[in-house]
């Protein structure tokens, strides 16, 4: 009876050890699954959201899958998703040159997800577009609008202007900042030209548009706008009145000294003006002798001018030899016959401006 009752206990400690052994392997490979299913799950969040171009998100996720289980995988999507987030932040602050930067390292990131590094190679060509487009086509005109701005060629400034915005492209978002510093140029020479009151904060030593320039930065100072622009109003008018009564003004007030540029201008405009109404026998009285470029009390703009030589050559009309001088004075004798809008003009019009 002994020997029976230690070979039972024996067989009852076998099946608890094994029963024992048992539970702990299951509860080791549950373990191992489910650290797994984490790795999975987090990594096809971070594709998710990089697929979605939200790369902050898609970067946490692929850390968060690094960290249950590091791969050479979660590494690189990690990194990758975090050169994307860079570049968007650096191309939301108009900072493409540093955004090219992070976007070649994302394109050509080693183990990378292919989603993003489709994503960075094909943002890659468009922003190298916006910057080639900016170096090469609207600086060119910006640097020329502002130089001629510094000389007091007003005139010249707006029409350089206009053919910055005249650009097929210059509406789309990689250029918002640039569109904003060209037209705030735009508006303070067309201000000039017309001897408007306005308050000048032309930097003419910065010739990059997409650089911080005035338009972006006068915002800041626009709560001592309002008392500037009552004394600036007044220092014009009596420089105005100065100006008539006397050519001798020696005001050391810098408005007074531009007003004084511009008379000087005007006068030479006006002969200008009285020798090409003789030449083409226009009406002389609908414009004054300082008006050589203006409609009934409007400036003409160099984007009307090129809209009016493309109407003209629409009907038929070469012209090429023609001044942008030729061009007004042809639209203000359209004008007395009536035709006042671009697309009356016709060669009727042209035939009596001859």
């Amino acid at each position: 009876m002994m020997k029976r009752s230690k070979l039972g206990v024996a067989i009852t400690a076998f099946f608890i050890t094994f029963l024992a052994v048992g539970c702990s392997n299951t509860s080791s490979n549950n373990s191992s699954n489910g650290g797994s299913d984490k790795y999975t799950t987090y990594m096809n969040q971070g594709k998710d959201a990089a697929s979605s171009q939200k790369y902050e998100t898609a970067e946490e996720k692929f850390e968060d899958a690094h960290d249950v289980k590091a791969t050479s995988e979660s590494k690189a999507y990690a990194d990758q998703a975090g050169d994307m987030k860079d570049a968007q932040e650096e191309i939301r602050e108009y900072e493409f040159k540093d955004a090219l930067g992070e976007l070649d390292k994302a394109a050509n990131k080693t183990n990378g997800y292919s989603v993003m590094t489709k994503q960075a190679s094909k943002l890659y060509k468009t922003i190298d577009k916006v910057q080639d487009h900016i170096t090469n086509d609207i600086n060119p005109l910006y640097k020329k609008a502002k130089l001629s701005y510094r000389d007091g060629d007003y005139q010249a400034a707006v029409e350089s202007c206009d053919q910055i915005l005249d650009l097929p492209y210059i509406n789309s978002k990689y250029y918002k900042k640039v569109k904003k510093n060209v037209k705030h140029l735009r508006k303070v020479a067309n201000a000039k030209l017309n001897s408007e009151n306005v308050n000048d904060d032309i930097d003419t030593e910065n010739l990059d548009a997409n650089d911080d320039d005035e338009a972006t930065t006068s915002n800041k100072q626009s709560s001592n706008s309002k008392s500037s622009s009552s004394n600036s109003s007044n220092t014009n008018n009596t420089s105005s009145n100065s100006n008539k009564s006397s050519s001798n003004s020696n005001s050391s007030n810098s408005q007074d000294n531009n007003a004084a540029s511009q008379k000087s201008s005007a006068t030479s405009s006006s002969s200008n003006t009285t020798a090409n109404n003789n030449n083409s026998n226009t009406n002389s009285s609908s414009t004054s002798s300082n008006d050589s470029m203006m409609i009934n009390g409007q400036t003409v703009t160099g984007r009307v001018i090129s809209q009016t030589r493309n109407q003209l050559s629409s009907i038929g009309v070469d012209t090429s030899s023609w001044s942008d001088q030729k061009v007004v004075d042809f639209m203000r004798s359209a004008a007395n016959s009536g035709h006042t809008t671009i697309d009356s003009y016709t060669k009727q019009d042209v035939e009596n401006f001859k």
